[in-house]
C-alpha cells in the first residue's frame, strides 16, 4: 500500500517560495553586481534553473511510502531505499527539521538494523504503523 508524505505549511513555505523567488528573478532580475547568484541570462542560467525546479518538482511529488510483500519502499524523488520489515525495531514519532525523506516536520522516527534510523512522514500514521506491525508484530511503537 502507497503512503504519499505528509506536507506541512513549512514545507509548502519553501517550495513555493523557491518558485516565486526563481519567478522573480527571471520577471525582474536586471544585469546583477557582484556575485550572481543565478546566471539568469545565459544558457547556463536556464538550464540550471529548469534542473532545480525539476528536481524540487520530482521531490515534491514523488516523496512517499509503500509497504508491500515485507518491505517498507521509502522514495524521496530521485532516490529510493528498501528495508524488510523484520530488520525494523521500533517507531515512533519525532518532531525535527533534520533532513529526511520526509516533507513535514511531523514525522515518524524508525529505528531499523545496526541502529539505522530513517524519519518519514506519512500522511495516515495511525494505517501506516498498523500496516508495518501486521507484517512485524515485534515492532516497538512509540517512546
Amino acid at each position: 500500500m502507497y503512503f504519499s508524505s505528509k506536507k506541512d505549511i513549512w514545507s509548502r513555505l519553501f517550495y513555493y517560495g523557491f518558485i516565486v523567488f526563481i519567478l522573480f528573478i527571471y520577471s525582474f532580475g536586471s544585469e546583477p553586481f557582484g556575485f550572481q547568484l543565478i546566471t539568469y541570462n545565459s544558457m547556463f542560467g536556464y538550464i540550471l534553473t529548469g534542473v532545480l525546479l525539476g528536481g524540487m518538482t520530482w521531490i515534491w511529488f514523488r516523496t512517499g511510502y509503500c509497504v508491500e510483500n515485507g518491505k517498507l519502499t521509502i522514495r524521496f524523488g530521485p532516490f529510493k531505499r528498501s528495508i524488510d520489515s523484520r530488520d525494523i525495531i521500533k517507531i515512533s514519532n519525532e518532531r525535527s527539521i533534520v533532513t529526511a525523506p520526509a516533507l513535514s516536520i511531523d514525522r515518524l522516527s524508525i529505528l531499523y538494523g545496526n541502529y539505522q534510523v530513517i524519519g518519514i512522514s506519512p500522511k495516515n500514521k495511525e494505517e501506516f504503523i498498523h500496516l508495518l506491525t501486521s507484517e512485524n508484530p515485534d515492532i516497538k511503537v512509540g517512546n
